[in-house]
């Protein structure tokens, strides 16, 4: 979907050569008080043939499938005399046009109240667009110019911010089809800092366009934030990417008036969240690290799985571990190099991925692969009928982040210096600066060049990425000078159980996990907790007061669908971790080990 900067542009020059006029859009804030737009399409220079329409599905950044066009209504379409056009809906997303004149001008209402960045949201406040879910587009022409005009005619003094090229006023330009959806659009109120930065003898302009309720030191102090994170980040791979047009623009909303995401784009991201900016400059930092990151692993250095993206349908992929989950690695290790996190907050937030992925039993049913080819069925994918995923299914965000941090330890602990930032800097070198799509036996091969070593190579991709096991993670992290120790040694451990207790017993809320012992006594979701041993569970007697013994049998009773059942389950040590430097869990650490944390955690910024 995101091609080449340079094939993006032979696209627009072929067309201008060819002859090919720009498809044109124009929005009116027509009923922003009941979050309506009107759009207005029109494809000239058309072939003697029906003109197809249609509406995407999906949408950059997500890998489900959306049904954007129920939100679309009054479609009407005229030809370029103005004469009234038969439109024949031919399937759930599709229209035809037939009897025009070689042009066919479309007129239709949006409805959207989900500014966010995957749907669209407009009111009196903003237009918050994601291009996918507001504009139809014509089958055939994705390589032609589009054009975008906004007619504000109730709100003239508000301002637009994008990644399109800007023409004059109000009106922006596409190279193609596959550019303009990639280009999500804020329009309203807007607050802006920039700055430069520059890579390989050129001066990007870095620009924050923000909605937000916050004063202009906290403003300050926040880009001040984004800075640090744009040049730490830049620092990993050894230069910014080409942005086109010379700029890269964070599209940020922080107030009661949006849902919260963020959506990583070319030469953008999309970050909202309904709070607000806070006085320490922190606010969604760690969402801004890790869609900045994306600039250059997903937008550049691109799997070949999503290349090009499928606007029409769900879009599967065997590499998102990668692309998603050593994204997410990085996330909070930039905030640590930065110093907006401490070592300690970012082990404790470390803590809690490995005990995610380390305690869950997805991996029992799928590996990294299959995680991410899952992708369309969990990525904010819509469905009613229940799921047993708590048990079968890890995000590969978390399983992805966790074989990031392995793979970064592991580099670390072997002769020499290498580490993930090494590895990341040879695959934007050889496949993301020159754009060039890669697949899994690509991220293995790089591997080996980097480590001179295919054995070592191969036996990670063989045990980690198409398999499911994970690495001896203390022993990892000792060579670090981190201990990894049990959390509650003492303590038997009920990893996910949740109950609401009441007067009668304790109803389990949520999935009970393969992994818990209460799995074995035949426990489910919605299933009312009786007694164990005897001893009542209710309101009085919550279950998390009671103290079990690791390796004993105990017996409960309860109610599942109206039947009063009995079952026995073994208590099994807790096996949450916490990880610590040695320093403050009272270990004795050596030179070696605290210099590799300080290569692992320090700032790359010179």
């Amino acid at each position: 979907m995101r091609y080449l900067l340079s094939v993006l542009l032979a696209f627009a020059l072929i067309a201008m050569a060819a002859g090919q006029e720009a498809i044109s859009y124009e929005v009116y804030d027509a009923d922003l008080a009941h979050h309506e737009i009107r759009v207005v399409a029109t494809f000239p220079a058309l072939p003697d043939a029906p003109l197809k329409l249609r509406f995407p599905q999906a949408s950059p950044g997500r890998y489900a499938l959306h049904q954007f066009a129920k939100n679309m209504y009054d479609l009407r379409a005229t030809d370029g005399r103005g004469r009234e056009l038969k439109i024949y809906h031919t399937d759930v997303a599709s229209w035809e046009v037939t009897g025009h004149d070689g042009q066919v001008q479309v007129a239709y209402t949006l409805y959207a109240n989900r500014a966010d960045g995957t749907y669209a949201g407009v009111d009196n406040r903003k237009l918050h667009l994601n291009m996918p879910a507001v504009f139809i587009y014509g089958v055939g022409l994705e390589h032609r110019p589009v054009l975008l005009s906004f007619r504000l005619e109730n709100h003239p003094d508000w301002q637009v911010a994008t990644q399109l090229e800007r023409l004059d006023g109000n009106r922006f330009r596409a190279p193609n089809y596959y550019y303009f959806f990639d280009s999500p659009t804020m329009v309203g109120e807007i607050d802006r800092r920039s700055w430069q930065s520059s890579s390989d003898g050129r001066k990007y302009n870095i620009e924050i366009a923000i909605m937000h309720e916050g004063t202009d030191e906290q403003l300050d102090k926040y880009a001040e934030s984004i800075k640090a994170i744009v040049e730490e980040e830049k620092a990993i791979f050894g230069e910014l990417p080409q942005f086109d047009f010379g700029k890269y623009t964070f599209l940020l909303s922080f107030n009661p008036w949006v849902d919260g995401d963020g959506m990583e784009h070319r030469n953008s991201t999309v970050c909202s969240g309904n709070g607000a900016l806070s006085d320490d400059g922190k606010a969604m930092t760690g969402v801004i690290a890790h869609e900045f990151f994306h600039a250059w692993n997903v937008e550049r250095l691109r799997p070949r799985s999503l290349e090009p993206f499928n606007f029409d349908k769900p879009n599967m992929s065997d590499e998102l571990w990668f692309a998603e989950g050593f994204t997410s690695y990085y996330d909070d290790l930039v905030l640590c190099r930065t110093g907006i996190l401490s070592t300690e907050d970012y082990l404790s937030g470390l803590a809690g991925t490995v005990n995610l992925v380390w305690n869950s039993p997805g991996r029992r049913h799928r590996g990294p692969i299959e995680m991410s080819r899952h992708a369309p069925y969990a990525d904010a994918a819509v469905f009613i009928d229940p799921v047993n995923y708590a048990n079968t299914f890890i995000s590969y965000y978390p399983y992805g982040a966790a074989l990031g941090l392995c793979l970064d330890l592991s580099l670390r602990n072997r002769k020499g210096d290498l580490s993930l930032d090494d590895y990341m800097r040879y695959l934007w070198q050889h496949f993301g600066r020159n754009e060039i799509p890669y697949t899994v036996a690509d991220l293995e091969a790089a591997l080996a060049e980097v480590t001179g070593d295919k054995s070592y190579a191969a036996d990670f991709f063989n045990r980690y990425i198409h398999s499911s096991q994970l690495p001896d993670l203390k022993e990892l992290f000792s060579e670090m000078g981190i201990v990894m120790r049990p959390k509650s040694p003492k303590q038997a451990g009920f990893y996910g159980a949740s109950f609401h207790h009441t007067e009668k017993g304790a109803r389990v809320q949520g999935t009970v996990l393969e992994t818990n012992p209460l799995y074995q006594a035949g426990l489910d979701e919605g299933d009312l907790l009786l007694s164990v041993d005897g001893r009542p569970v209710n309101q009085d007697n919550p279950f998390d007061d009671i103290s079990f013994e690791p390796g004993r049998r105990y017996t409960i009773r309860f109610i599942q669908n109206g039947i009063e059942t009995t079952g026995t389950f073994t208590a099994a040590q807790d096996t949450t971790i916490e990880l610590l430097t040695a320093e403050s869990a009272g270990e004795k650490t050596n030179r070696a080990s605290l210099k590799r944390r300080e290569d692992w955690l320090s700032s790359k910024r010179r």
